[in-house]
Order: C-alpha cells, then structure tokens, then sequence
C-alpha cells in the first residue's frame, strides 16, 4: 500500500508530487528515535496497532516536534479505532510542519470517515493551496464530491484533473468521468431549455 511509502518519512513527512519536495523540518532526529522510528514502521507494515502506537508515542513524548512520527502515530491511532487521538496526532503533525501534505490529506480521511464532510473538504483545499498539483487531494476530493458531498461539476475537476497528472488511463476512473461529464451536459442543456 503506497501509505508505508509515506510512513518511513522521519522528520519531516514530507511528500512529493511530480519531483517537487514540500519543505522537510529543520528539526532531526536522535539517532534512536530513528531506529525505534523504523521499529514502528515494521509494526505498522505488520498491522501490529497498538504496539506501533506504544513505540510512536515514545518517539512523540521524546521528541515532540517531528512532524513524521505524529503523522504515523495519528495512522496507527485510526487503525486502532481512536478517532480522537487520531485528529490529535494529525493536526499536531500539521503544526509541526505545516507542508506536510499527506497529514492534510490522513485529517481529511478521518473527518469523511466520522462523517465530518464540510471539515474534509476544507482540509483537502488547505492542502491543495500549498500544492495544487497533489494527486491524492484532488482524488480524495473527487471522490468527497462525487459520493458524499454531491457535486459533480467539482467532482468531475478533481478526478480529471487527478488523471491529467497521473497520466492514468484507469477505465474506472474514465468511466465515473465520462459519467459526470455526460450528467453535467444533461443539467446544463436542461437548465437552457427550462423556462
């Protein structure tokens, strides 16, 4: 799963998008923290929760300031089943790094998952103002549109916009686009037509 690509990001949680780097945390870690942080990532790979929960909230307790630990502690939380201490973990993250995309993004998936949906779209825009070109905000938001917040004209923007970066040539994904594009050409013809 391309979350543990994500995962082993230390300090900084940093993510990429088409060869451009978000600001990485001056902060480093001990030396460590960096192998009960690979420890954790072990256990997360394992689906081992609660013991990579225990391990992240030592590295977290230690050295607070690292965004990449609370960005993974706030995962595991969520696999866990704490939805609190997830949001916790993940805005901590953000406040610690405030470029670290994939924490914007992990936020946003718990606000939908708890059904916070206004709270997911404003997150994803969030991230999507400090990089435009993220994948998987405009994925994330495509889908927010499509099944949950119904709007399929930003539905619509998001998944092709998702599929112009990708270069995807998904034919699930082509067909919801085609599917919100033929609809959205339906209710714009109709509200021509409707006196």
């Amino acid at each position: 799963m391309a979350i543990f690509i994500l995962i082993a990001v230390l300090a900084g949680g940093c993510t990429t998008t088409r060869d451009r780097k978000a600001p990485v945390s001056k902060v480093q870690p001990t030396t460590d923290l960096v192998v009960l942080h690979q420890r954790a990532v072990s256990l997360m790979q394992q689906e081992r929760w609660h013991e990579a929960v225990e391990s992240l909230e030592t590295i977290t307790a230690r050295q607070d300031e690292l965004s990449g630990p609370w960005l993974n502690l706030g995962i595991a939380y969520s696999k866990s089943g704490d939805s609190a201490s997830a949001e916790t973990a993940f805005r901590k993250s953000i406040e610690m790094n405030t470029m670290n995309i994939e924490a914007y993004n992990q936020l946003g998936i718990l606000y939908r998952r708890t059904g916070r949906l206004e709270k997911a779209g404003s997150i994803y825009e969030s991230a999507l103002a400090i990089d435009p070109d993220n994948t998987n905000i405009h994925w994330n938001l495509g889908i927010l549109h499509d099944r949950y917040l119904p709007d399929p004209r930003k539905a619509l923007l998001h998944y092709q916009r998702y599929q112009q970066l990708t270069g995807s040539d998904d034919m699930q994904l082509q067909a919801w686009i085609d599917n919100l594009a033929n609809n959205s050409s339906e209710n714009n013809l109709a509200s021509k037509v409707a006196p």
